[in-house]
């Protein structure tokens, strides 16, 4: 891995000097070589892990002043985006949910409406999982989920050699899920966070994103294709029969909890009056029908952000006791987020603004004007298959990093709407599920024991392949008539 490492340094530097002393091409500006180069460094730097990726993330705050891209100020300002702040409180509101180990009661809850079987316990550990990582990080969720499910299988009396699957199974279920459930909603992946920031940058005009409109590309996403892969992960191992003590290990996990604790309350109805104040922010339109948003009836519509109503319920939790003794959320508890998770955010954003200041995004545009000689549905589907393929040896965040600004300069190309490019490559992004290594809860699942590498990576292929077949089904018939996006390049993509 150290020589990987070393490689992966030297390259992007050299690779990086050779682009900067190659002649700037026909209609490319020189802060826009210097963009494309930077970038180029940072790829490789990503993708081979050369220094940890938060790091790396770092290198436009360095390298954009120097190749007169942006300013100090101007690219620093992309690292404390209201985005990078809402995830940050998102991540606080997560730890305290994790804190007061209410995530873990909402699962168990959950694993024991479902039955006796192993088909069914299946099935409710992906429910769980994929509920739990709509709100809280994919890994934490994943690293939740796995000791209730290794109790399921320590307690399963019938298993017994080779052909019982049931452990390999329960424990992909976890991973995919955990994967699955990160795309539904706003907060739920920080490559969806990416999409809405990247797409600001570029395209100012544009209308912007909020939870509820999320809501309406994600949860369909979730909701077709949790019971797809749970039909699949059945049928693929072959899964059968009943657990012996399955409801047992539940309820004796459960009846450790206790009863339900006043911190688990009150974080609670932290998490709901924040995801309510998000979905009923504005006015939701039902044909005719009007459900006017708070921030209407207050007279501060277009004032309040969705990073406003996060950063107030994250101060909520260091206010509000979870008991007599403690708050629902501490500093040091606090401290423990995935910070750097906020700084890969920003440099995504600090990039976007890159491509659009030094005019590379129309640059490349220009390049792929043979783009708009495809059908749209072989565009789409050549987008899926490749963001598929690069997710799986590239770390989810760094691919929309890399990828979505690019993307919105083909769509511009091809004269078609950036969010037609943009929205399928970042559920994509959310997709790896074939390398241990590609993404964290299928990282987690390999540490049991219980996953092969040649398993995953079979299992892995076909659930890649399935999402291939339906995402652009689910695209163009549900999300696109449900978002209301217009096919050609609209006024607001225009410059």
């Amino acid at each position: 891995m150290s020589l990987k490492k070393n490689i992966g340094i030297l390259s992007g530097v050299l690779i990086f000097i050779l682009i900067q002393l190659l002649p700037t091409p026909a209609g490319m500006s020189p802060a826009a070589k210097g963009t494309a180069a930077v970038v180029v460094l940072m790829s490789i730097w990503w993708i081979t892990e050369a220094i940890p990726v938060y790091v790396t993330a770092f290198l436009p705050l360095v390298l954009f002043p120097f190749l007169k891209v942006l300013t100090p100020a101007e690219t620093a300002s992309n690292y404390g985006h209201n985005y990078v702040l809402m995830f940050l409180a998102i991540f606080f509101l997560a730890k305290a949910i994790e804190t007061q180990n209410l995530h873990k009661r909402i699962a168990l809850r959950i694993i024991a409406l479902f039955g006796t079987s192993r088909s069914k316990i299946i099935l409710s550990m992906m429910v769980a999982t994929a509920f739990i990582s709509m709100w809280i990080a994919n890994v934490t969720t994943a690293l939740m989920m796995l000791p209730i499910g290794m109790s399921i299988i320590e307690k399963d009396e019938n298993i017994s050699g080779e052909k019982n699957r049931f452990p390999t199974a329960l424990m992909l279920a976890i991973a995919y899920s955990a994967s699955l459930g990160g795309i539904a909603t706003l907060i739920g992946s920080p490559t969806n966070m990416i999409l809405v920031g990247i797409f600001e940058k570029l395209f100012p005009d544009a209308p912007t994103f909020n939870f509820f409109s999320w809501l309406k590309i994600g949860l369909p996403v979730v909701v077709i294709f949790i019971p797809i892969f749970w039909l699949f992960i059945i049928k693929y191992f072959k899964v059968s029969g009943n657990l012996s003590d399955n409801l047992t290990v539940v309820n004796e996990e459960l009846k450790a909890l206790g009863t339900i604790k006043s911190g688990e309350k009150r974080v609670l109805y932290v998490a709901i009056l924040t995801v309510v104040a998000w979905v009923f922010k504005d006015t939701l339109s039902i044909g005719s029908f009007n459900i006017y948003g708070w921030t209407d009836m207050l007279g501060i519509s277009g004032t309040i952000h969705d990073s406003t109503i996060a950063i107030a319920s994250a101060i909520l939790l260091f206010i509000i006791p979870a008991d007599k003794n403690r708050k629902l959320l501490n500093w040091n508890e606090a401290s423990l987020v995935p910070w750097g998770v906020c700084i890969i955010v920003g440099g995504g954003y600090a990039v976007a603004s890159a491509f659009d200041s030094t005019g590379l995004a129309n640059w490349l545009g220009g390049q792929l004007t043979f783009i708009s000689n495809f059908s749209f549905f072989a565009i789409l589907f050549i987008i899926i298959a490749f963001v598929l393929t690069f997710t799986e040896f590239n770390s989810n965040t760094a691919s929309a990093n890399i990828l979505l600004p690019i993307l919105a300069s083909t769509a511009l190309a091809a004269q078609l709407n950036p969010l037609l490019f943009m929205i399928p490559a970042t559920v994509a992004c959310s997709c790896a599920f074939m390398m241990p290594a590609a993404t964290g809860p299928n990282t987690v699942v390999f540490a049991s024991n219980h996953v092969s590498v040649s398993e995953m990576i079979k299992c892995g292929f076909w659930l890649n392949l399935i999402v291939l077949l339906i995402l652009p089904i689910i695209f163009y018939f549900i999300i696109i008539p449900w978002l209301g996006i217009q096919l050609d390049l609209p006024i607001w993509a225009l410059k």
